[in-house]
């Protein structure tokens, strides 16, 4: 997931090295991975069943699909599962890009080898945003408090860890917009994203008096909503040191305390 948000969120660039990879997650347990190189010597056809390994890791992951030629090129689509995913390869994870190794048999004969390394950002990952939102969305924004010098705010983040292991978040900082205003700040102080679990995080937001007033308007004498964006980042700790996972996330801002 670390590495699938950070890609979901940024664009890809072509690829140099001889391999390249193509992620198609569909928010449930399982993600599409296209990998392409070079076609081993003879017509390859039939399935391929295989590992993959990330970083000279140790722990490897099953890897089985279909093949395909495409200008003298070989393409592996494969249906991997999240829960498959060693935790050894977040322990060795490197925020600039991984080694990897590809290993298996073609229709159980012929055999393939591929090795090599690429950056992060030339992994191309299909679906974008819409894709992110299954993983990491902004479930609710409501108003905790309201008077007439100060007022505070809680925004619910839900996180989905798809992996058979926890993940720990070191934090996060995070502003709050309505309109074209900042109105509030915040920070949370972290926690543990348990296995194959959805989390919900409370964020409060200490709000800007005056600048929500002038945000909102009437909205706020009669109760009603405005539409609100959590700007920030999530802080994900991890044995090689921690990583930033950006926030950019809209909702509905209920102007009713509760």
């Amino acid at each position: 997931m670390i590495a699938i948000l950070l890609l979901l969120l940024r664009p890809a660039t072509p690829a140099a090295a001889p391999m390249s990879i193509t992620l198609q997650p569909t928010g449930g347990e399982t993600f599409t991975a296209v990998l392409t190189g070079p076609a081993p010597a003879g017509a390859p056809h039939g399935d391929f069943g295989g590992t993959i390994s990330v970083n000279d890791s140790p722990a490897t992951m099953p890897a089985s699909g279909r093949t395909e030629l495409a200008q003298g090129r070989l393409k592996l689509h494969l249906i991997l599962r999240w829960a498959d995913v060693p935790s050894d390869w977040v322990d060795r994870f490197k925020p600039e890009g991984f080694g990897y190794r590809v290993r298996g048999r073609i229709g159980g004969r012929e055999e393939l080898d591929w090795s090599g390394s690429l950056r992060w950002n030339e992994v191309e990952v299909q679906g974008g945003r819409d894709i992110a939102s299954h993983y990491l969305r902004l479930a609710s924004l409501t108003m905790t408090r309201f008077s007439l010098v100060e007022s505070e705010a809680l925004a619910t983040l839900r996180v989905r860890n798809p992996f058979s292991f926890p993940i720990k978040l070191a934090g996060a900082e995070y502003a709050l917009a309505a309109g074209d205003r900042d109105v509030g700040r915040g920070q949370f102080k972290g926690t543990l994203l348990r296995a194959s679990r959805e989390s919900d995080l409370s964020l409060p937001v200490e709000l800007d008096h005056g600048q929500l007033l002038a945000a909102a308007g009437g909205a706020i004498a009669s109760g009603g909503e405005v539409q609100g964006r959590l700007v920030g980042k999530l802080v994900v700790r991890l044995p090689g040191g921690d990583i930033d996972v950006p926030l950019d996330l809209s909702s509905r801002l209920s102007l009713s305390s509760e």
